[in-house]
């Protein structure tokens, strides 16, 4: 028979006490860019950067008081699974297309959007088109229109 120490049946009680982590959701069941932006966007919050990786999407916010906050964005409720506060937001360009306009524009041209950020002169993004060639583009920030594209 074997005696379990006090500190191991403590241990093993609450790995058993601890929610079982949620598998990653297959990539074809997720939200697209563009509709995790929106998302975002009708709830309060201006999207400055919104990134796929490999468990869901890191978005760069500024929440409705002015703070600019990173979060961990669910890849298929698009709800905030973590959050930090970076400080207060700088100016924003009122007149600009938002990063929801501007992903679901580059998405109805056939491009599936894996990373796209605000820069001081418009927006930059990571792409790849229907046949998986992998680009970097700069965009029009009152059009969004490519303005320039290279390799990635």
């Amino acid at each position: 028979m074997t005696r379990l120490t006090l500190s191991a049946a403590l241990a093993l009680a609450l790995l058993a006490a601890m929610p079982a982590q949620a598998q990653t959701p297959a990539a074809g069941a997720w939200l697209s860019t563009a509709d995790i932006a929106t998302h975002l966007a009708e709830n309060g919050f201006r999207v400055l950067a919104l990134e796929r990786e490999s468990d869901g999407f890191e978005a760069d916010l500024i929440d409705r008081q002015g703070n600019r906050v990173e979060a961990q964005v669910h890849p298929v409720t698009a709800e905030l699974l973590t959050t930090r506060n970076k400080g207060r937001a700088g100016a924003v360009h009122e007149q600009w297309l938002t990063l929801a306009q501007v992903a679901r524009h580059l998405e109805g041209k056939g491009f599936t959007v894996r990373a796209i950020e605000t820069e001081d002169d418009g927006y930059e993004a990571g792409l790849t088109d229907r046949a998986g060639v992998r680009t970097e583009v700069r965009i029009a920030p009152l059009t969004g229109d490519i303005l320039s594209t290279k390799p990635d």
